[in-house]
């Protein structure tokens, strides 16, 4: 069966292998199998969710460096000297496996999976240090790899200024310039030589190398530098002897660890394959499907991966739960190839530990087989037609499908007679429903769709046909059969106005005209039905929205409203003490001016007057719900709200059910009774209080300020430190800084996962000294450090 190819899984592989990194990991995306193990499917699912993190969230991969190792390692057993390049390529290789393996030590907690194929890794730095002392940075070989290739190589560049000063000698002597063709100096057959002029070949005492090629000019080796010519020559050659042997050692100490060499290739090719599939999930916007525990299939808005993203018209397929076959019908072009593909290839994507391009929620079930049946397999060679094609496939799928399969086939039973091509098509499908797996399969035939509708256990589907514009939606809609629309479609094509009438009057007398007029009356009404739907969904979210809206605005008018009664109340309470004081005046004034005959009259007006003034009352403001707190459970530094002082303050001391409570910088006494629990919020706020730092006086460096700089420094290191551990010593660090007048300063946080950087960030926000902070500088420390500049 070729259903891997019918559904274009080796196209996945192909640009699979476009996102890995490497060439070991290109192969190994292209030789990707599927899998029925589940728990193999799940963890590689679950590694790719892992690589999609760290690329989400690391500012630098471990991915990236490697070369292919296997050939150089497979010679230097067989005892062959490797060449320059594969020793470079080894060289670079191993820099690249130590810099993936601090990563996955230093981040195992967050890439458990990943970790597992690095952390036992076999370390390679006794072989890493010998290519060091070899190979430079650039990759070329020191002179310092040796010390007689050190000593050959000053010779050799001794030698060759000693040729160059005779050269320069004999081109600028005067009796030799009339010899010389062009005054320049060049090489033949690796010596220096000069180009002479013919007629003076024998006026001119050297060797001739070489002439040109119209004869004119002779190149010739002066006589007096055949001995330096010969010394560099020598030279050259004992020194590419030296590096044969430099080359020869390597290669034996490559021999040695050849094997671990090869099993660490494999294991960070598979990192780099799996960095290669997260690379694929990411340009495809997949997701990792759930894994069913029986045969549900449930893809949400599911895309055909190989179909442009500006051009795909996501698909929601169900299968599995109530029914185990679905009938697709519809109009050619309309999409019904396309949705069967869909769910073939998105379950090989699945059990191969691919993300696929769906919504989140998505579920697939795992396949032993996933067998296809679909485009024209019409074979002239084997004097096959199209019909023959396609009953040669399906009776190959008919001998092997079972329950726990799934079959996609294509047109069942076209190519040929109508009438009997409908009624085998009935008849295998009646066949695969008794044998179980589940099944999509595409038709026009109206016999099917009658089947489908009276069976148990099968669905009919179709994809939508905008009669209004005559064209395809490619929507896919289950519970209804379609139309195939085949006369609306050669009408678009230019079929003439008078074909489509005469077609449409023979199809008036078809046997089947009832039942395309009532598949055409169902699909219209579906049209309605999901008009309404789209109006409902419409109107739903505006009341949500307005719901929403009403919420936000009420909350706004109650804190509104409990900001009046609070200014209302203080402004009761101001009037109320206005009030007393201004009767009290009154009283004064009236008791000196009654006679001492009415005293009894003057007490009862003043006793009048003052209780009038204590009937005044201040309506008390509504109080939140408030928790009551637990005498039991509280302790010295708790945060709580003081119901009597409607204030947030913190417990100093607790003495039985008396409560010492800190508030505004004041000590109050209360009862425990008088205490709830205090919000998070509350709480928060009340410590950046607590912990704001007051603005000091800058003073200048001078006096005690220069012996204060002494003992200032300008760098902190957090690295390993939480975050509130963090911020104490920043805390200090800056004052130290302010009191030193030391300017900018660098706190060191490291790269990491970025948490502890975000953290400082925030808190230096909150201090008043500050003038700006930024990311330092790459020869600073890049991500891993901060600037921080003081007013």
């Amino acid at each position: 069966m070729n259903s891997e190819k019918l559904l274009d899984f080796d196209v996945i592989r192909e640009r699979l292998a476009a996102e890995c990194s490497s060439k070991v990991a290109k192969e190994m995306a292209m030789e990707l199998e599927t899998l029925t193990d589940p728990i193999a499917i799940k963890t590689a699912l679950d590694e790719t969710v892992e690589a999609v993190n760290s690329i989400h969230t690391e500012i630098e991969q471990p991915i990236g460096g490697t070369r292919d190792i296997r050939d150089a390692c497979a010679k230097s057993r067989k005892e062959i000297i490797l060449t320059h390049e594969e020793l470079w390529d080894l060289y670079t290789t191993l820099s690249a496996y130590k810099r993936m393996y601090t990563f996955f030590h230093n981040k195992y907690a967050h890439y458990p999976l990943l970790s597992l194929w690095i952390q036992d890794m076999p370390r390679h730095d006794g072989l890493e240090r010998k290519f060091e002392r070899v190979f430079d940075k650039k990759g070329n070989l020191m002179d310092s790899a040796s010390p007689k290739l050190q000593h050959l190589r000053s010779t050799i560049v001794r030698t060759k200024e000693r040729i160059k000063s005779d050269l320069q000698a004999i081109m600028h002597d005067p009796n030799n310039q009339k010899y010389f063709q062009e005054a320049i100096v060049t090489q033949r057959n690796n010596r220096y030589v000069i180009p002479v002029k013919q007629e003076y070949r024998y006026a001119f005492e050297g060797l001739i190398h070489d002439r040109s090629a119209t004869g004119a000019t002779l190149y010739i080796e002066p006589m007096r530098l055949v001995n330096l010519n010969n010394d560099l020559q020598e030279a050259e050659l004992a020194e590419e002897e030296e590096v044969r042997r430099i080359y020869r050692e390597l290669s034996q100490a490559v021999r040695k660890d050849s094997n671990t060499l090869m099993d660490a290739c494999e294991r960070v090719s598979h990192v780099e394959f799996v960095y290669g599939k997260a690379n694929l999930a990411i340009k495809m916007k997949g997701v990792p499907a759930e894994l069913s525990g029986g045969r549900e299939v449930k893809l949400l808005n599911a895309r055909h991966p190989l179909i442009p993203v500006n051009v795909v018209v996501p698909t929601t397929i169900t299968l599995g739960t109530n029914y185990r076959i679905l009938l697709i019908t519809g109009s050619n072009t309309g999409g019904k190839t396309v949705a069967m593909k869909t769910l073939g290839l998105l379950s090989l994507m699945n059990q191969a530990g691919l993300f696929i391009p769906a919504d989140t929620g998505s579920i697939l079930p795992i396949f032993n087989n996933i067998y296809a049946d679909i485009g024209d397999e019409q074979s002239i060679e084997a004097s096959l037609s199209t019909f023959s094609a396609h009953m040669t496939q399906v009776v190959k799928i008919l001998k092997v499908a079972g329950a726990k399969d799934l079959v996609l086939l294509d047109e069942l039973g076209s190519g040929t007679d109508p009438e009997e091509g409908s009624a085998l098509a009935v008849a295998l499908l009646e066949y695969f429903r008794k044998r179980g797996p589940l099944m999509m399969v595409s038709t026009h035939y109206n016999e099917l769709k009658r089947y489908a509708y009276h069976t148990d256990g099968i669905e009919n589907g179709h994809v939508e046909f905008d009669e209004r514009t005559l064209r395809p939606t490619y929507r896919l809609h289950i519970g209804v059969a379609g139309s195939s629309h085949a006369l609306s479609i050669a009408a678009r094509l230019g079929v003439p106005r008078e074909v489509i009438d005469y077609a449409k009057q023979a199809h008036e007398g078809s046997a089947n005209r009832d039942m395309e007029t009532v598949l055409s009356d169902l699909n219209e009404q579906l049209r309605k039905n999901q008009e309404r739907e789209r109006i409902l969904k419409k109107e739903l979210d505006e009341a949500r929205r307005m719901r929403t809206q009403a919420e936000r605005e009420k909350k706004q008018l109650n804190e509104r409203r409990k900001q009046i009664l609070a200014k209302a109340q203080n402004e009761a309470q101001q009037l109320k003490q206005s009030i007393r004081v201004e009767g009290e005046q009154i009283i004064k004034e009236l008791k000196s001016q009654f006679s001492e005959a009415d005293k009894d009259k003057r007490q009862n007006a003043i006793t009048k007057a003052r209780k009038d003034i204590s009937g005044v009352n201040v309506p008390e403001l509504e109080r939140d719900e408030r928790t009551p707190v637990n005498v039991k459970e509280l302790k010295e530094g708790q945060t709580v709200f003081v119901v009597s002082l409607n204030a947030v303050g913190t417990v100093t001391a607790v003495q039985g059910k008396r409560i010492q409570v800190a508030v505004n910088g004041l000590t109050a006494n209360v009862k425990a009774a008088d205490l709830a629990v205090a919000s998070r919020e509350e709480t928060n706020n009340l410590r950046r209080k607590e912990t704001a730092v007051q603005p000091k006086p800058r003073k200048r460096a001078g006096g005690s300020a220069v012996e204060r700089q002494k003992h200032a420094t300008t760098e902190l290191n957090v690295i390993g430190q939480t975050v509130d551990e963090a911020n104490q010593n920043v805390s200090h660090f800056i004052d130290q800084a302010l009191m030193a007048g030391i300017s900018p300063v660098r706190i060191v946080h490291g790269k990491g996962t970025g948490a502890l950087r975000a953290g400082i960030h925030q808190y230096l926000k909150t201090l008043p000294h500050i003038s700006r902070y930024e990311i330092a500088g790459y020869d600073e420390g890049g991500a891993g450090a901060t600037l921080v500049y003081l007013k």
